[in-house]
C-alpha cells in the first residue's frame, strides 16, 4: 500500500496576504499536489481563507488555539492533528473529524512514545499517529515502522526534522518500509524536511523517470512559493547555478566533514600551470625558444622503462 504524502508549509510558515491572497494559495495547493503530495495541511488563518471551499477531501487542519477547535465544530477537514496532550479534551469537542495525534520524539524513545500513547488517549478515536523527530537514519525508521505494524492497528505517520540533516533519507526509508504516511514541507530544508528533495531522491533511489506533470508541479510550485513566502525553495536553489562561486555546503554528518565544492565559470580564464621540470628548464636562463624546444623534446620521452629499474644504494 502505497504510503500517504503531506506537505505542512501552509501549517507554520507565516506569509502575508497582501502577497497572497486566496486564489493564489489554492493555486499554490494545487500544485503542491500535482507534484506528488496527497494532503496539504494549513493553519487556522488559511482555513479561513479558503472560507467557501470543501476542504474535506485533501486538507488537514492544525490545531493550534480556541477559535481553531471552534472551525473544527463547524467545518469539515479531511483530518485534524493535534499535539497528543490536547487529544483527551478534543474528543469532546472535536465532532466527527478524523484526528490525527501528533507527539515528538526521537529514535530511541519512539517506540516507548507509541505505547504511552496506546495507554493515556482513546485510540478508538485516533484515526493516525504521527511522530515528529530525528529518527536516526534509514535502519532505525525502518524497524520502528515493523514494530509499529506489528504491535498497534494505528496508521503511522512519520514526520522527519531535518535538523540533523538526515530528513529526506528519514522520509525515503519510512516510505519504501511502508509508513502509512510521511509529512513534509515544499521549499523548507531546515527543521523540517523539504519535500521537493523527497520527490526528486525518491525517483532516483527508485531509479525511475519523474513524470512530466510532477515536474511541471514542482515548478509551478516553486515559482508561487516564491512570490508567496518570499524565498527561493531550498530544494531547488541547491541545483540552481548561482551568481556566486562558492555553491552550497556538502554535509557529511557521520563523518563530521563539510565539503563546499566550487563551480566552473565561464568568466574565469584558464591559466595553465608549469610542471617542476618546465620551472626547472626556465630556471637554467637559456633563450625562450630553445627552453620551449627543450620542453617539447621531454614531453615526447617515454619515460616507462624507468619502471622496471630497482633502486640501489651507491657507495661515494
Amino acid at each position: 500500500m502505497k504510503s500517504a504524502v503531506i506537505d505542512k508549509t501552509l501549517s507554520y510558515f507565516p506569509y502575508s496576504t497582501e502577497n497572497a491572497g486566496e486564489t493564489k494559495l489554492m493555486e499554490y495547493c494545487k500544485a503542491v499536489m500535482a507534484c506528488g503530495a496527497d494532503y496539504i495541511e494549513i493553519d487556522g488563518k488559511t482555513a479561513r481563507l479558503f472560507e467557501d471551499r470543501d476542504l474535506s477531501e485533501s486538507f488537514i487542519l492544525r490545531v493550534q488555539n480556541v477559535s481553531d477547535l471552534k472551525l473544527c465544530m463547524r467545518r469539515r477537514f479531511a483530518y485534524v492533528v493535534v499535539p497528543y496532550q490536547l487529544a483527551s479534551p478534543f474528543f469532546k469537542i472535536g465532532g466527527m473529524q478524523q484526528i490525527i495525534v501528533e507527539a515528538n520524539t526521537d529514535e530511541y524513545s519512539a517506540q516507548a512514545m507509541l505505547l504511552y500513547l496506546q495507554e493515556i488517549i482513546d485510540t478508538r478515536r485516533v484515526s493516525m499517529i504521527r511522530l515528529t523527530g530525528v529518527f536516526g537514519g534509514g535502519e532505525s525508521v525502518e524497524e520502528l515502522v515493523k514494530w509499529h505494524k506489528k504491535n498497534s492497528y494505528i496508521p503511522l505517520d512519520i514526520c522527519p526534522l531535518n535538523t540533523m540533516m538526515t530528513g529526506v533519507s528519514d522520509a525515503i526509508s519510512a516510505y519504501v518500509c511502508g509508513a502509512d504516511a510521511v509529512t513534509l514541507s515544499f521549499g523548507r530544508g531546515y527543521y523540517y524536511s523539504a519535500l521537493e528533495q523527497f520527490l526528486i531522491n525518491i525517483h532516483i533511489y527508485k531509479k525511475t523517470y519523474m513524470q512530466e506533470e510532477v515536474i511541471r508541479g514542482i515548478c509551478t510550485a516553486s515559482l508561487l512559493f516564491t512570490e508567496i513566502f518570499g524565498a527561493m525553495p531550498c530544494g531547488i536553489e541547491r541545483i540552481l547555478d548561482s551568481d556566486d562561486d562558492v555553491c552550497s555546503s556538502v554535509h557529511d554528518i557521520e563523518q563530521g566533514v563539510s565539503y563546499r565544492p566550487f563551480k566552473s565559470s565561464a568568466k574565469r580564464r584558464y591559466v595553465p600551470h608549469e610542471s617542476v621540470i618546465e620551472k626547472k628548464v626556465r630556471s637554467i636562463g637559456l633563450e625562450r625558444e630553445i627552453e620551449d624546444a627543450i620542453i617539447e623534446t621531454i614531453k615526447k620521452v617515454d619515460f616507462s622503462f624507468c619502471k622496471g629499474i630497482i633502486k640501489r644504494n651507491f657507495i661515494d
